[in-house]
Parts: C-alpha cells; structure tokens; sequence
C-alpha cells in the first residue's frame, strides 16, 4: 500500500465519520425536547401527582418552567424544572426535584411547597440507586415519608436535626432522603421570586 492510497483512505474515513457524526448530532438536537418530555412524563410526572396534596386545575406538567440556581464546578447552570400548581389562575402549590446522597448514590426527590401555608406539603422519590430491600424500605415506609408532610420551611429537616426519625437500616437512604428535602427548602427559599 503506498502513502498515496493510506492519505486517501483516511480522507475517505474522515470524511464518513464526519458526515455519520453531524447526523447523529442533528438527530439528537431533533429530538432532545421529546426526550426530556418523555423523562418528565415517565419519571416526574407520577412523584409530582403523589406530592401534590392540594387541588389544581392545571397542567403542571405543560407549565412547567426552568430556573438556574446556581452553577456546577465547570461553571455550567444547574438548572431545575418548577411545576406550578394552579387554582383559578393562582398558584396554590409549587413541585420540584433536589437531590441527596444515599448509600449507592444519589437520590431524587420531589417535593411540593405549599405557596399560602408557606409549608412543605409531600414528598416522592424519582430516581434512586440504594438497595432493593434494604435502603428502599425508607421510600416504603409510610411513617418515615409522612414526617416531611406539612412541615414548616423554618423547621430543620437536615440528617441530625433532630426532627427526622430515620428507618433502621436503611439510615443512609434516611439521611439521604432528608438532605434533599432539605436542599430543596433551601432552593425554594433563595429562589423564591424565580419561582413565582
């Protein structure tokens, strides 16, 4: 094989995977609003209707909006998508998701503000990597996922805070439900005129 023919079959796989890449960058861009409705649709959608403690007339889904709140270690928003809950054209309640560690990894949480009462109304988890059987025996255990009902936005629901009664044995996926209930009063109190 001479140089000439090496030159050549490179230029020709260049340009192929060139042509493959940009095609599969222009399918996804196409359809990248579709996914993200089928993730809402599938994975949020059914923890904000077990959250929402309140009756709404709207699509919360459908009026949904976004909000930075605050920046990753690349300097990249972190954005959260809110669900505004509707009664006549007022917002009554507010839903969205935090995080918190747990044993394997993260967990996602759902939790719906309620706007007048200024309180926390429920909770759901999203997503989650802890045991079967052994960390989500907290998502299963009704006493555990009761506490974080209408409670004040004052009250400290942090791990030791003492007002959360973890679940023996699953204390990391406890703590880590609590952490993100109480990072998302924090999001919701820093960015509560974003989020109205």
């Amino acid at each position: 094989m001479t140089a000439r023919e090496i030159v050549r079959m490179v230029l020709v796989l260049t340009i192929v995977t060139g042509i493959w890449g940009g095609l599969l960058s222009l399918v996804k861009i196409a359809t990248e609003d579709q996914i993200q409705y089928q993730r809402i649709t599938n994975i949020k959608a059914p923890a904000l209707k077990r959250a929402l403690t309140v009756e709404y007339d709207n699509d919360p889904i459908k009026d949904r909006k976004t909000i930075v709140i605050g920046t990753d270690s690349k300097g990249k928003p972190i954005e959260r998508a809110v669900f505004p809950a509707k009664q006549k054209g007022k917002i009554v309640a507010v839903g969205f998701e935090a995080y918190g560690g747990g044993y394997e990894g993260d967990i996602g949480v759902m939790l719906t503000i309620l706007v007048e009462e200024d309180t926390l109304g429920s909770i759901a988890i999203t997503t989650h990597t802890e045991t079967p059987g052994v960390g989500t025996i907290a998502f299963q255990n009704d006493t555990f996922m009761n506490q974080f009902k209408n409670r004040s936005l004052n009250t400290n629901l942090s791990p030791g805070g003492g007002n959360v009664d973890a679940v023996t044995g699953a204390t990391y996926t406890s703590d880590g439900v609590a952490k993100a209930v109480q990072q998302g009063i924090e999001i919701y109190k820093k960015h509560k005129e974003d989020i109205l």
